[in-house]
């Protein structure tokens, strides 16, 4: 099984835990039954229908997650030092 197919399969799962049918799902989530079909099936979805689907049963804490913190690069520390006031002498 591929890994498409297997995070649509638990989708799915998961979807049928909460005791939605797809049409509720796919309601909630404001996205159409064939596009929650196609995610659950493992065919390729724009990432606004994963989020939207996700977001509604309950894991948008999975995207803070999985992402690290943005960390200042050295060059936007840099200008923002720059920006800092300066004591007039």
């Amino acid at each position: 099984m591929k890994e498409l197919e297997q995070f649509g399969e638990r989708l799915r799962r998961e979807r049928i835990a909460q005791h939605h049918r797809q049409a509720e799902l796919a309601a909630l989530a404001g996205v159409s039954q064939d596009a929650l079909s196609s995610l659950e099936n493992g065919r390729p979805v724009t990432t606004q229908t994963l989020v939207r689907v996700l977001t509604a049963l309950g894991f948008s804490h999975a995207f803070s997650e999985m992402l690290p913190e943005a960390v200042p690069s050295p060059i936007d520390l840099q200008k923002l030092e720059g920006k800092q006031r300066q004591r007039v002498r």
